[in-house]
């Protein structure tokens, strides 16, 4: 579930953290720490799904309040039950931990009513929702479709969502739209038959991606003062210290997958670092972290020193 691209940023996070603070941390902390920030990710990925079943069950209630009016219209007396009978969102509480965690106190959507009640009145709002509301079809397509667009056009871009999340965890904000776009993914691999056991994959995606985030960031903790050589000779006539701590460790991460992992292809690493340094640094940051790294790989390929096998051999 966690992808490559989202370990590379948990890892740049936790070890920004410990080169601002390195005294305070051995390897074997700092890769705890690694895996903590993981999963915290994966529980925000879990607390989407309870948000999608928080706003199915103000709906609910809603239309219970409404079946309660001592006045009541035809729309009262005979609701459109189609958005709080979504497959989907009946069948999401079926997996373990999500239910788990509808039941847990330590953070809970429901504690931000004002929040649910915000995002309902956008939802039932929007054309999109009419239209799956009058619509009489019934199908898995049109149900995932509707989720998709309230995660995508309502959910995540909602200011109010960052508020809440930022007080549960600082990295929150930066991994909503990685998590909101797996959730999707996850789901669109279902179809109506096997909704009905409904289980959340695992947190990393096969025994090769966790031990890629544990090498990672102990092998960039372990050679750090190598890279910072590597990378000095690279600039040349520039100091070391005029780079922006989080170009700095960028350069380390990627060194540390050039360098140390032979199955990894070097152009793939490059590219992954400059694609994050362009959402988490400056406007230039991109520009010269490619410039350094292209220049350091070109001078391990040219002196044989680029440690390559299999699939680290593609161009």
């Amino acid at each position: 579930m966690i992808s490559r691209r989202l370990i590379r940023i948990k890892a740049m996070q936790t070890y920004y953290s410990f080169l601002q603070d390195s005294d305070s941390q051995n390897l074997n902390s700092l890769q705890r720490e690694l895996e903590y920030n993981i999963k915290q990710s994966y529980s925000l990925f879990i607390q989407l799904h309870c948000l999608l079943i928080n706003i199915a069950d103000y709906a609910t209630e809603r239309i219970e309040i409404a079946k309660n009016k001592h006045i009541k219209s035809e729309a009262d007396l005979n609701p459109n039950t189609k958005f709080i009978n979504n497959i989907i969102i009946n069948n999401l509480h079926k997996a373990d931990q999500v239910e788990k965690t509808l039941r847990d106190k330590t953070f809970s959507w429901n504690e931000n009513p004002h929040f649910i009640k915000n995002l309902y009145a956008k939802i039932i709002s929007s054309q999109y929702y009419i239209d799956y509301m009058n619509n009489d079809e019934r199908s898995y397509k049109e149900d995932l479709n509707i989720i998709n667009k309230i995660i995508t056009k309502i959910i995540i871009v909602n200011p109010l969502i960052n508020e809440i999340i930022e007080e549960h965890s600082i990295y929150w904000n930066d991994d909503l739209e990685f998590l909101a776009s797996n959730l999707i993914a996850n789901l669109k691999k279902h179809d109506i038959k096997t909704i009905e056991n409904y289980k959340l994959p695992p947190i990393f995606k096969n025994q090769e991606d966790e031990d890629f985030a544990n090498k990672l960031i102990k092998t960039t903790a372990l050679h750090s003062s190598n890279y910072d050589e590597i990378i000095q000779q690279a600039l040349e006539k520039w100091e070391l210290e005029r780079i922006a701590l989080l170009d700095r460790v960028l350069l380390h991460l990627a060194l540390a997958e050039i360098m140390e992992f032979p199955n990894l292809p070097a152009k793939v690493s490059i590219n992954e670092y400059i694609e994050i340094s362009k959402f988490y640094s400056t406007s230039k940051s991109s520009v010269f972290i490619n410039g350094v790294l292209d220049k350091i790989y070109l001078e391990l390929k040219s002196s044989g020193k680029l440690n390559k096998s299999g699939l680290g051999l593609v161009e």
